[in-house]
């Protein structure tokens, strides 16, 4: 059954459009798995896409438009907003897209890997829900094999590097360690101006979430030698949180004082709700010795974790997913180039292995035909298990004789119906027989005028001539 998705994506929707749509959206999951049309559903909800991929149990246009409501339901818009929002596809294009997805090629930051654990997450998640379906399963399975592959085989996520990694990069270059904030230019592709690398070492960081993106900018932090690392959760998930990527848990209302005594602050929430407003941010900031350098506030999320207002307050740089986007680096040519072709190989490899899985009852039938014939055999021989060689020749040509009867008589229909040629190439296709291709029938008449043709030249000894006279 061919697949489908409705997609909303930072190529095409403004993030605080996905923001708005994300809402809820892993939800959508399970309002799908009840509705008529769809047998299997997935969500994808990152930050800087949501996309739902359907398999549909009939129509795909029908499964979409479940989808479509779905996705209203949960992030409390109206079904034509949804429509205005979104695109959709059917078919190989969505396998397709799904394996680009897996490999960073559709990503904000080309080549990030993020997302290949976002999708594999969104595959457990479907499973724990019970929305997912072997068809979704083999898909996203094969869409992970491809992205290790291209990981292994190319320098992309070297050259398009995270989502985090560009944000650390960024607030690293935004603010000398002097304390003055500064403006960078844009990456560029080839020689010109670039943002450096940058070090964290000897600061004091703060990450806001506990979620998994919440682990990959603990780690993205340890790679800039930052070593002061704390997490802040208005639940109870800090403690496991810190003990599991061994770093300091901060006590639910101690979020202020964590913000006066940082020097970055990174939130990866995303529950829709800010946890930083301008108030928080004030009493922070207040607290702070006007000789410090500025408290950088990095926020990752798609649903903001930093309220409106907290990026104009004085002695604070900011940075969100749009300021991230426009600095971020294409990728180079060649090593997307490569993994474009892993791609394409991965992909046509998958569309075969599922051709030949077509076949599947075909093949059983084959072999229970055979099977049938070769047992029918066996029940004749002497019960006694001693077969003399007489009786085995008998069986097999027996058995031989049972096996080319339907397609004899096939083949003297297709000859008297003029289906030779094409017998014969579906005969070769099969069992890989070189059959002769003359004319049949060429030879009988060959056959049946020769001696007419002898006769008549007066060519056979003791003949009479038939020729009439002239």
């Amino acid at each position: 059954m061919p697949l489908a998705i409705l997609a909303a994506n930072h190529h095409d929707v403004p993030l605080p459009e996905l923001e708005r749509l994300s809402v809820g959206a892993e939800a959508a999951g399970a309002r799908l798995a009840a509705h008529p049309a769809v047998k299997g559903a997935l969500v994808l909800s990152t930050c800087n896409r949501v996309e739902i991929y359907l398999e549909p149990t009939g129509a795909e246009t029908d499964a979409i438009e479940a989808a479509r409501q779905a996705l209203a339901e949960t992030s409390g818009t109206s079904r034509a907003h949804v429509a205005a929002r979104t695109s959709h596809a059917v078919g190989q294009e969505v396998v397709r897209h799904v394996f680009e997805v897996a490999a960073g090629l559709d990503s904000m930051v080309v080549g990030e890997r993020e997302i290949a654990g976002q999708l594999r997450r969104a595959l457990q998640s479907a499973r724990a829900d019970g929305t997912t379906s072997p068809t979704l399963e083999d898909v996203f399975q094969r869409a992970s094999r491809a992205s290790r592959r291209i990981a292994v085989s190319t320098d992309l996520a070297a050259a398009g590097r995270s989502v985090v990694s560009i944000a650390l990069d960024l607030a690293s270059a935004r603010t000398s360690r002097a304390g003055c904030p500064r403006e960078v230019p844009a990456w560029s592709d080839a020689d010109g101006p670039r943002v450096p690398a940058g070090t964290w070492a000897g600061a004091r960081a703060v990450v806001v979430g506990t979620g998994a993106y919440a682990g990959a900018t603990v780690a993205a932090l340890r790679k800039r030698s930052c070593a002061d690392i704390s997490v802040w959760s208005s639940s109870d998930r800090a403690e496991e949180f810190a003990a599991k990527n061994a770093v300091v848990p901060l006590a639910a209302d101690g979020l202020v004082a964590a913000l006066a005594s940082a020097d970055l602050v990174l939130c990866c929430r995303g529950t829709g709700t800010p946890v930083i407003d301008v108030d928080t941010a004030s009493d922070a900031l207040a607290m702070r010795s006007p000789a410090r350098t500025p408290l950088v506030l990095v926020d990752l999320a798609l649903r903001r974790d930093v309220a409106a207002g907290v990026a104009d307050l004085p002695g604070l740089v900011f940075l969100d997913l749009n300021t991230v986007r426009s600095h971020a680096p294409a990728a180079t040519d060649g090593q997307v180039h490569r993994a474009q072709e892993i791609l394409a190989e991965e992909v046509e490899e998958f569309f075969g292995r599922r051709a030949e899985r077509a076949m599947d009852d075909v093949i059983v039938a084959m072999r229970e035909h055979v099977g049938g014939a070769l047992e029918a055999e066996l029940a004749r021989l002497p019960m006694s298990g001693v077969v003399d060689a007489g009786q085995a020749t008998q069986a097999l040509r027996r058995l031989a004789a049972k096996l080319l009867h339907d397609p004899t008589v096939a083949a003297r229909a297709a000859g008297r119906e003029g289906r030779s040629q094409q017998f014969i190439e579906a005969l070769t296709l099969v069992t890989g027989m070189q059959v002769p291709r003359e004319d049949p029938l060429a030879r009988g008449r060959a056959r049946r005028t020769t001696p007419h043709d002898t006769y008549a030249a007066g060519t056979m000894p003791g003949a009479r001539a038939l020729v009439s006279p002239s």
